[in-house]
Order: C-alpha cells, then structure tokens, then sequence
C-alpha cells in the first residue's frame, strides 16, 4: 500500500515539475519573441523614435511618416478630452501635412470637428423632415378621404395659419431691402481680402456672419441694402455661396460686383469703418455710405488692414465709439462680426442712442454698460464738470 501512495506521489512530483519547466520554457520563448518583435518595431520606426525625442523636425519627415504622426497625435489629443474628428476628408490631408506647427493642425482638428458633429445634425434634421413629410402624406390621405381640403395645419378651417411662414418673411424682407436699394440707402462690404483668408474655415465664417445680416432685418422699417464689392467672380466667397446655394440654405438677398467702392459711389460720401482708425465716429451720417471690411479677425491677427486700405485710397475712416459705453472683460474680444456692426448702424439710423445700439454686442463679452459716454482722462479734466457728463476714465 505505501509503496501505490509512494508511486503516485513520484507521478504527481514529476508532473508538476514538467509543468513548471513548460512554464518556464514558454516564458523564456514569449519574452525573446516580445524582445526581437520590438527591437524589429523599433528598427523599422526608427524615425519615430527620433521623432519624439525631438531629434528630428516634423517637416524632415515624408508625407507618409507625416501621416502616422498625425494619426498618432490625433489619437492622443482624442485621449486627452480634445476636440478632434473621428475622419479627416482626403481634401484636408495636404494642409495638415504642410502644417509645421502643432497649434496650427489643432485648430484645423478644431474645424473638421465642428464640421462632423453640423452634418450629424443636418443629417438628423433630414430625418425628421421624412418623418413629417411621410406623417403628412398619410394625413392627405385621410383628409382626401374624408372629402376635406388638404393641408399640413391643424386648423384647415382658418386662413391665418397658412400665413405665417418662412415664404412670407422672405417677401417681406426682400421688398424692404428692394426699396432701400431703389432710394441708394447701402451699406457696401469690402470683399477684397480674399488672399488674407487661406483657410476654407474662415472664409465658411465670413460667409455666415454676411448671411446674418438678414436674421434681424424685420426690426427696421428702411434697412439698407447690402452690397458686396471687389467681390471676386471665381473667388472662395463666390465658391461658398455657390456651396451653400446647391444646398438650398443661402441667402441671395443682396448685389454683389467686381468694381470698387470708390467706383459705385462718390468718393467723398464714403466712411470705412475701422477699428484701428484714430478718428471716432460721433453720429451717423444719414448722407454717408459706411463701408465694412469683410475681415474674420483671428485669421489676420488683428493686423490694421481696413485702416491701411482706407488710407491708400484716400477715404475716411472712423471707428465705433466702444469704450466710451462698454466696459470690456480682461480676457474678452473687441472685435466685433460683421452682422453686429451692420445691426449697429440700423439701429443709429432708426434713431437709437449709442447705448441703445451695443446692445447687439453679447453680455459675454461686456463686463458693464454705461447710458452716458465716459470721456477719456483728459477731456475729463477739462470739460466734464461743466457737461456734466460722467466723469468715469476711460
């Protein structure tokens, strides 16, 4: 009996140790498999590996190196809470390629993801549109059958209901603007700074804040008439408007022409709005026509050019009177779209006060407003006790 239990006591030893020298065998075969498959990665990246130790540029690197070190660092930034796009369109691979600098890819990662989540919402608008639409048919159907006229309102019986619609707004504010054309009564955007925008983003921005000129117009009684001069005929503003119209969301309510402002209107009834300029606009000129750079600032980084422009043809120039009614944030923009500047001067030209008119800058940026002007330290010490206009120092 001992000598049986002995037996199988040798027969489970041995076993365990066979075990235990498999183990041991296949560990030692798993450790130089791993060893000579990452010295073989690291021969083969090794570029990468001097990439990231800085010892080599990324514009050293060809454009198929470039793209795994983009595709790496967009996974990073992804990992990291940033906002970047899950694909980058083929037509957006050259820039980033050509872009040296890593703040310069981000924002145009910031750009495609942006681009991404608006066609997931368009796309889920559609949807909702079919729903409806598919909804509405079934309707008809069943107002066909019941001998009752067919419409898509619940209140058939009533004609007020099918007045009130994007149609009508549109007739509304077209033929207030076609009026205001016929009188001369124009605002004029400067569209010659085509080559200051190389992104495709900020021209998709100039474009959208020019459209937001018509969001506010049914406010005004005699809004002017908008339009678009040195405008190029082939340019990217001409191919974005061209984008938007096949995709029946543009606005064509304005004139647009290659010939300069100094050739449509008199040179001496023109102002250019600049805020750079060193004169301060007082009133509003009912008799002048303003003109308004078509300029996204961040994409020039807040270079003088409409002040420059102005000068070099001899126009002049005046800029809005901000500080005397706002106080700014520490950290806030002055700079103002497009659209609010235009709502700005409607809203001086239908008799509003200043305060009045910058009301259209949002709360976000002003950290207080003030009724009466301030006046600058010198003229406070000069003329304020006698006005009696807020002493308050700019």
């Amino acid at each position: 009996m001992f000598r049986t239990v002995h037996s199988v006591v040798n027969v489970i030893f041995h076993h365990n140790t066979l075990l235990s020298h498999r183990r041991c065998l296949t560990n030692l075969t798993s450790a130089k498999l791993v060893q000579d498959t990452t010295s073989a990665s690291k021969d083969n990246n090794e570029w990468l590996w001097d990439y990231l130790r800085h010892r080599q540029t990324f514009q050293s690197l060809n454009d198929e190196q470039k793209r795994q070190v983009i595709t790496l660092e967009m996974q990073t930034l992804r990992e990291g809470g940033e906002r970047i796009p899950d694909h980058i369109p083929e037509e957006y691979w050259s820039e980033l390629i050509s872009s040296p600098l890593l703040n310069n890819r981000r924002s145009l990662y910031n750009h495609l993801f942006v681009r991404e989540v608006t066609k997931r919402k368009r796309a889920a608008e559609r949807a909702t549109v079919q729903e409806r639409r598919s909804q509405a048919t079934i309707r008809h159907a069943e107002l066909a059958a019941a001998g009752l006229p067919l419409t898509n309102y619940p209140g058939y019986k009533s004609m007020f209901r099918q007045l009130a619609g994007g149609h009508t707004e549109r007739s509304i504010r077209d033929n207030k603007l076609i009026v205001q054309a016929r009188l001369g009564e124009q605002v004029l955007i400067d569209c010659g700074f085509e080559v200051e925008h190389a992104r495709a983003k900020y021209i998709a921005k100039l474009v959208d804040q020019i459209e937001f000129f018509f969001a506010n117009i049914h406010e005004y009684h005699s809004p002017s008439f908008i339009t678009l001069c040195n405008f190029a005929i082939d340019g990217q503003i001409q191919q974005e408007f061209a984008r938007r119209h096949v995709q029946r969301r543009s606005v064509a309510c304005f004139e647009t022409t290659e010939a300069s402002y100094s050739d449509l209107v008199d040179r001496q009834k023109l102002i250019y709005l600049s805020p750079h300029s060193p004169y301060e606009m007082s009133e509003y000129d009912h008799d002048a026509v303003y003109i308004i750079g078509a300029v996204v600032d961040t994409s020039v980084g807040g270079r003088p050019l409409t002040l420059a422009k102005a000068k070099r043809d001899n126009i002049k120039h005046q800029r809005l009177p901000l500080e005397r009614y706002l106080k700014f944030g520490g950290n806030a923009s002055r700079t103002l779209s497009l659209d609010k500047v235009y709502n700005i001067l409607m809203a001086l030209k239908h008799g509003k006060s200043w305060a009045e008119a910058f009301e259209a800058i949002p709360d976000r940026q002003v950290v207080e407003r003030f009724i009466r002007p301030r006046l600058g330290r010198k003229e406070s010490d000069q003329w304020g006790k006698w006005t009696g206009i807020r002493t308050e120092t700019v």
